[in-house]
C-alpha cells in the first residue's frame, strides 16, 4: 500500500490561491493505481511528484465540486493513453456522471470521455465495486453536494478509509472501523464550524471512535494552514492516542521507506 498526496488543499479560497495544491491523492493497492478526487492541478502535481498517470487503472471521485473533479477528464485521457487504449474504470456518484437536472451541476465527463473506458460505475451509499483485486465501498457523506460520498478501499489485507467532504454525523464511525489509514477531509480547526464540513473536533471524534492505525488529516481550508493543521493533528493524537498526521503536498505514506519519527510512514 502506498499513498501519495498530489494536493492537501480544498474549499474555494485555498483552491483559487493554490496556497496548497488541490490535485487529490494516489492510492496504490493490490497491484492497482487509483487517482482519488483529481481537482485543479492534478496533472502538474503528478509531474512534480513523479507520478505517471498513464499507469492509472482507476479514477474515483467523491462528488462533483470543482476542487474534487476539475482535472478528471484530463486524468482520464492520461489513463487511456491519450484515448488510444480503451482501459481503466471510473467510479463516482450520480452527480459526477449525470449532473443535476436544474443546472446546479454539470456532468464531470462527456460521453466522448466515457467511451474511452472499460467501464464506469455510478455509486451510492452501500454499493460496492471493484478495480482488479481492490474492493471499493461507497459510504454516506453529509455535504452541500447532496449525493456526496466517502469510500473504503480494501485489498491485500489493507483497509483505507476516506471520508470525502462532509460534516460528522452519528453512526459515521461504523463505516470506517479497522482501517489501517483513515483519511479525513478536515477543513477547519477547533472552534470554526460550517454546515456540511468537518472540523478538527469532529475529526477527533471520528478517530476516537474508529481507532485507525493512522489518521491523516487533509483537504484543508485556509484557517487550517500556516502551521495550524500540524497543531490540530498533534492535539487529536494526544487526546485519542491515535497516530495522527497532517498531510503535506508531495507526502508519501507507505511501507517501502522509513523516516525517523514516522515509523513506516514517510514524508
Amino acid at each position: 500500500m502506498r499513498i501519495t498526496f498530489l494536493g492537501t488543499g480544498g474549499a474555494r479560497f485555498v483552491t483559487i490561491t493554490q496556497v496548497r495544491a488541490t490535485g487529490g491523492w494516489i492510492l496504490e493497492l493490490a497491484g492497482e493505481m487509483m487517482h482519488i478526487d483529481p481537482g485543479p492541478g492534478s496533472l502538474v502535481r503528478a509531474k512534480q511528484f513523479g507520478i505517471n498517470l498513464r499507469k492509472l487503472t482507476g479514477i474515483i471521485i467523491s462528488h462533483a465540486h470543482p476542487d474534487h473533479a476539475t482535472d478528471a477528464p484530463l486524468v482520464l485521457e492520461a489513463m487511456t493513453h491519450g484515448a488510444f487504449k480503451k482501459r481503466g474504470i471510473v467510479i463516482g456518484n450520480e452527480t459526477v456522471f449525470k449532473g443535476k437536472g436544474n443546472g446546479e451541476f454539470i456532468p464531470v465527463f462527456s460521453d466522448y470521455h466515457l467511451k474511452m473506458l472499460e467501464k464506469h460505475e455510478i455509486m451510492e451509499p452501500g454499493k460496492r465495486a471493484s478495480i482488479g483485486k481492490v474492493q471499493i465501498e461507497a459510504v454516506p457523506a453529509r455535504h452541500p453536494e447532496p449525493k456526496a460520498l466517502g469510500y473504503v478501499f480494501t485489498g491485500e489485507g489493507k483497509r483505507v478509509g476516506y471520508t470525502g467532504d462532509g460534516e460528522y454525523y452519528e453512526g459515521q464511525e461504523k463505516h470506517f472501523m479497522d482501517c489501517d489509514c483513515l483519511l479525513i477531509n478536515c477543513h477547519h480547526p477547533r472552534g470554526v464550524r460550517y454546515k456540511g464540513f468537518m472540523n478538527s473536533e469532529d475529526a477527533k471524534k471520528l478517530a476516537e471512535k474508529t481507532k485507525p492505525k493512522t489518521a491523516i488529516l487533509t483537504h484543508f481550508g485556509m484557517r487550517m494552514l500556516r502551521g495550524v493543521a500540524e497543531r490540530e493533528a498533534g492535539w487529536i493524537e494526544r487526546e485519542t492516542g491515535v497516530r495522527t498526521v497532517a498531510a503535506r503536498d508531495g507526502m508519501v505514506i507507505g511501507p517501502e521507506k522509513q523516516k525517523a519519527g514516522l515509523g513506516k510512514f514517510i514524508s
